[in-house]
């Protein structure tokens, strides 16, 4: 089917389990925050800032799993399984090694790289065991990245659906457990996904190195070699090194946030938690449309890679315009599970920065897809141009223009709508680039045309 059946029907095929993983890997994310506002504003705050740098340290490990995904898809796609499974086992190696080093680092140096990102005193105290724990996940969920990536590259959302079902029952039940029924603190908000990662990474290990999975992980001799390895890094570098970016850069956007106080901190990441809600639902085409785009490269046939882009395109504009009505007409009832009508200023910031942050519902999903286009094209210094541009063009200047001239927490919502606006154009120019490209060099899928990017 991926090669061949018809997109509009495979494309949702693939990307309905992933989208209800990512509901409820959204869910647990927004618990989180609704324990943590339950505890008070600064742990909130604490935890919404530590999650950005959790995720810049999380590119790492999945940025390698996302690189290995597309050869593996691309082998498959030509039928070459034996060397699918040797990039398997690459990846799974070099994610590991390269998780484990990054988590040593961040561990023994965590006070000071939270004082280095501007965290507040009292972020600090709140936070540091929820920090030196989240590092600590990060190491599992990049073999547990790698395993999800396999089964993507092999069409087998199905799996990847199960196992995070089954991972987020159990974050779900021992954080209410730890936080309502123990009146525990963040740390143990923290706790609660390290052992639900674990045990799903107990399975996976178990299904990766299984004789009935065809490819199977194997640390022999022969299944790693330095081609593989180099091959995984240059396709994973520009993946990584744009993820990293993108969520440092949110960090930096929070340490400037923080200028306005620590509610400004706390409402500013809850504007975007939910907005990214409905946008999720339409990213998560992004990773179908990534594996059908490699198979059918691998397979050689580029204007069904094309063809994948567009279908992708039109489910996510939809999913996310209909998002964007729902979050907008039923914002005011949401507020409650966060704050009571009596604290009228975190109200009245919350409404004034998610007023503008709303567009991104639309706009960020955008630059999803085109990023999930050019990885799977192998053209992945798109994806980091673009994470690039997005912070560092536009939203990081545009928030240091804003305040500057005096303006207020608005500023934030501002930046936001500038930077993922100006964004989404952008990456709309660079697929029209690479199709123009295409049309005067059609065979020239398996070595993309040079294309100069600003």
């Amino acid at each position: 089917m991926i090669l061949e059946g018809n997109l509009w029907r495979v494309v949702p095929m693939l990307a309905a389990p992933l989208a209800i993983y990512a509901l409820f890997n959204y869910f647990y994310g927004f618990f989180d925050m609704m324990v943590a506002a339950r505890i008070g504003k600064s742990a909130l705050a604490s935890i919404i800032f530590i999650d950005e740098i959790k995720n810049a340290v999380t590119a790492f490990g999945v940025g390698i799993a996302s690189g290995g995904m597309v050869l593996v898809a691309r082998h498959l796609g030509a039928k070459d399984v034996t060397t699918a499974r040797k990039i398997a086992t690459t990846t799974l190696a070099l994610s590991f090694v390269v998780s484990l080093s990054v988590v040593i680092v961040t561990t023994l140096f965590a006070r000071p790289i939270l004082r280095i990102l501007n965290a507040s005193d009292a972020m600090i105290s709140e936070g540091l065991s929820y920090f030196v724990i989240q590092m600590v996940t990060t190491a599992i969920i990049g073999i547990n990245a790698c395993f999800m990536g396999m089964e993507k590259a092999k069409g087998n959302t199905m799996m990847v659906l199960y196992l995070n079902v089954f991972a987020m029952m159990i974050k779900l039940a021992l954080t209410a457990i730890f936080a309502f029924g123990l009146g525990l603190g963040t740390a143990y908000v923290a706790l609660a996904t390290l052992i639900a990662q674990s045990l799903m990474m107990m399975v996976a290990i178990r299904i990766m190195f299984s004789k009935r999975n065809y490819l199977k992980i194997s640390f022999q001799r022969g299944m790693i070699t330095g081609e593989h390895v180099k091959n995984i890094i240059v396709l994973s570098l520009p993946v990584f090194a744009g993820k990293f970016l993108f969520s440092i850069g949110k960090v930096a956007v929070n340490a400037l946030a923080a200028l306005y106080g620590t509610m400004a901190v706390a409402t500013f990441g809850l504007a975007m938690k939910l907005s990214s809600g409905a946008g999720t639902l339409g990213q998560v085409f992004e990773e179908a449309e990534t594996g059908i785009v490699s198979q059918n490269l691998g397979n050689r046939n580029p204007k069904r890679a094309f063809k994948t882009y567009c279908v992708s395109q039109v489910y996510s504009f939809a999913i996310t315009v209909i998002g964007f009505i729902v979050v907008s007409l039923t914002f005011t009832k949401i507020l409650v599970l966060f704050t009571d009508r009596a604290d009228t200023e975190f109200i009245a910031m919350l409404t004034d920065i998610f007023r503008y942050e709303r567009y991104s519902i639309i706009t960020s999903a955008m630059v999803a897809i085109i990023s999930g286009f050019f990885i799977g094209y192998k053209l992945p210094r798109v994806v980091l141009v673009l994470n690039v541009v997005r912070l560092y063009v536009f939203r990081i200047p545009a928030l240091w223009i804003f305040q500057a001239c005096d303006f207020g927490h608005e500023a934030l919502g501002y930046a936001m709508f500038i930077s993922n606006t100006m964004t989404a154009l952008i990456a709309v120019f660079f697929v029209l680039r690479l199709y123009q490209k295409h049309r005067v060099q059609p065979d020239s899928h398996m070595n993309p045309p040079h294309i100069s990017y600003p």
